[in-house]
């Protein structure tokens, strides 16, 4: 009999030095966003079973952004499938022009790269949109977006996957724009996942399985097994499966 398949988390934040076993603990497959390069960095001589540590630079530190280098983002971004958290923030101090600076290099090195690369829109979803639809990519996956129905159609034409959490779920208008087989789950633990159930940690994406159930009008038994069909078609588009750990490999044969 096959296992029953765990929660899957597309975006979470993590302490890179949290020993592993912590995470397996979690009975879930956790995606863990770095802010920087340095972070990622002090991952590298990780060996996870179920967790993929993604490089990135955040929108809003802007230690961040002058620490960030074209090359050194493309030699860490061999090492793994995930790139995350890069985008863009309207509400950040790090000034605009160099956000953009950064997620366009990011986008750049990653049109000869695929990765399915988590991305920040806050206050800046038509910008984003913008930069996506100049400097095309795989994967790009909008991570708590707050579009419109306008902007969700829009993101939708350009190819871009969506990845939901507890705070998303409460605007069931916007989500219910977002079409089934491109949703995806998270947590954005420990900011997105504030108002969920306890335990509130990274993987607890069971309460968003159900209200997107909801919204969506599906089974809720069904909506992980959807979640994981979608994330198999996102794996298959960008062509990382042989970076992922050898664990979440043989779920994606299940899914």
């Amino acid at each position: 009999m096959t296992p029953p398949l765990p929660p899957l988390d597309l975006h979470a934040h993590i302490r890179p030095t949290i020993p592993a076993r912590d995470l397996e603990r979690l009975g879930a497959v956790v995606f863990a966003a770095s802010r920087s390069l340095d972070e990622f960095e002090a991952t590298q001589g990780r060996r996870d079973a179920v967790t993929v540590w993604g490089v990135g630079c955040h929108p809003g530190v802007v230690v961040a952004h002058r620490n960030f280098s074209r090359d050194r983002f493309a030699t860490l971004a061999r090492t793994t499938p995930f790139v995350s958290e890069v985008g863009l923030d309207r509400r950040s101090k790090v000034p605009m022009a160099m956000q953009e600076a950064t997620f366009r290099t990011v986008l750049q090195e990653l049109a000869a790269l695929p990765r399915i690369v988590s991305i920040h829109s806050s206050g800046a979803p038509d910008l984003v949109l913008d930069t996506l639809a100049e400097d095309a990519i795989q994967g790009a996956v909008l991570h708590w977006w707050r579009g419109s129905p306008a902007q969700t159609a829009r993101a939708v034409a350009l190819g871009c996957w969506f990845s939901v959490n507890a705070a998303g779920v409460k605007h069931p208008t916007d989500i219910a724009q977002i079409p089934l087989e491109r949703i995806l789950t998270e947590t954005d633990h420990p900011v997105g996942d504030r108002t969920s159930p306890l335990p509130r940690q990274p993987g607890a994406v069971e309460s968003v399985e159900g209200a997107l159930a909801a919204i969506h009008g599906v089974a809720a038994e069904g909506m992980r097994a959807q979640v994981w069909q979608n994330f198999k078609r996102l794996v298959n588009e960008t062509e990382v499966a042989p970076l992922l750990p050898s664990p979440v490999r043989r779920m994606l044969s299940a899914a």
